[in-house]
């Protein structure tokens, strides 16, 4: 094996090494993640409601059961 092969034998090594202990990491903290991205999931969907409620774009009429289910998901955030 020449010395060019060794190392780029040693780099791939190193390389599945520190994807391993990545990977590790993560699924030893993949609570706290999930939670992370609930929590951005649910800060974007509130700043959607509220840009769609602030009528600076958008006028929207709402009235009857889709008005009602509409402010209901934007106090709720659809947590029921």
């Amino acid at each position: 094996m020449g010395i060019n092969a060794k190392t780029d034998n040693e780099k791939a090594k190193a390389k599945y090494a520190a994807l391993v202990l990545e990977c590790e990491a993560e699924n030893s903290n993949l609570g706290a993640i999930n939670a992370q991205r609930e929590h951005d999931y649910q800060m974007s969907k509130a700043e959607a409601y509220d840009n769609l409620c602030s009528g600076n774009s958008t006028q929207v009429v709402m009235s009857g059961s889709s008005g009602e289910n509409m402010i209901q998901k934007i106090f709720d955030l659809g947590d029921k």
